[in-house]
């Protein structure tokens, strides 16, 4: 009587054989494309065809080799045979009793499932739930066509585990934006000048635009120009209001800036009026 342990094995050994017949079929699909191209559009390059020649010579001898395997394994097989399935490998794919299923093609690729190899019918049908294919397995119970999988794939723990290591990547990254934001919230400061709405994302170029704001709130107002012409009430006033709004939002800068680090406003002025002297101003 098969075992468990030696049906997986067998199945296990024949499965790499499979995925070696495929990853060969395709190298020498690739390899007979580019001897046809040679041999159309370049027929006098000799050498070029020579290689793929040789090259498509040598990947069916691989083949031959391959199949070899296979129909060793698959003798072992036929003494005895016991319980498989092959999970499709589409988006909606079946899981399938064999590789020979008439709702299936010679190009069809398959998972095979090895863990389920001689487990009963009834348990392999239970996980398949409505990927179970009715042509394989037509005595599955109704409600279990109607249930969501059970099956565990590589290719669903690869998924799994690229969703979670891009979900680790964005709370990390999400993180960094809040500690290097220039608020205790995490949120950018908004700043309205004019018809447009400027960002400031992070504390560095808080402390950029609060040096900036800073210097023009301190300016004196110009009166007059270089020849002694005096300016107008209204570019006085201009001036005026641009220093005004200047000082409001180094005062924000300030604020949001002093509450991230739980100290007075005043605390966090002296600190950036510190570091802008250190700038040569």
């Amino acid at each position: 009587m098969v075992t468990k342990e030696f049906a997986v094995k067998i199945d296990t050994e024949l499965s790499q054989y499979h995925g070696q017949r495929w990853i060969i079929l395709d190298n020498i699909d690739s390899a007979v494309d580019s001897l046809e191209f040679y041999q159309k559009h370049y027929p006098a390059r000799t050498e070029e065809i020579a290689k793929y020649e040789g090259k498509i010579a040598v990947l069916k001898n691989e083949l031959s080799a391959v199949y070899d395997e296979i129909r060793k394994l698959n003798a072992i097989y036929n003494q005895d045979p016991w319980t498989r399935a092959f999970l499709v490998l589409a988006s909606n794919g079946h899981v399938h009793s064999s590789m020979d299923c008439n709702t299936c093609f010679p190009t069809t690729r398959y998972q095979w499932l090895i863990q389920y190899s001689n487990d009963d019918e009834a348990t392999i049908v239970d996980d398949a739930g409505k990927d179970a294919c009715t042509i394989c397995y037509p005595s599955a119970p109704a409600e279990t066509l109607n249930r969501p999988s059970r099956i565990v794939t590589a290719d669903k723990i690869a998924k799994a585990q690229a969703k979670a290591e891009r979900e680790a990547k964005k709370a990390a990254r999400i993180a960094k934006e809040k500690a290097n934001a220039p608020t205790l919230s995490g949120e950018s400061i908004l700043i309205k000048d004019g018809k447009y709405t400027h960002e400031i994302k992070t504390e560095r170029s808080a402390v950029s635009e609060w040096f900036t704001r800073y210097e023009y709130s301190q300016q004196s107002v110009v009166t007059h120009y270089y020849d002694g012409k005096a300016h107008s009430e209204e570019s006085i006033q201009e001036q005026k209001e641009r220093k005004a709004r200047a000082g409001e939002i180094a005062q924000l800068i300030c604020f949001n800036l002093a509450e991230k680090h739980g100290i007075t406003y005043e605390e966090q002025e002296a600190i950036l009026i510190k570091k802008h002297g250190k700038r040569g101003y």
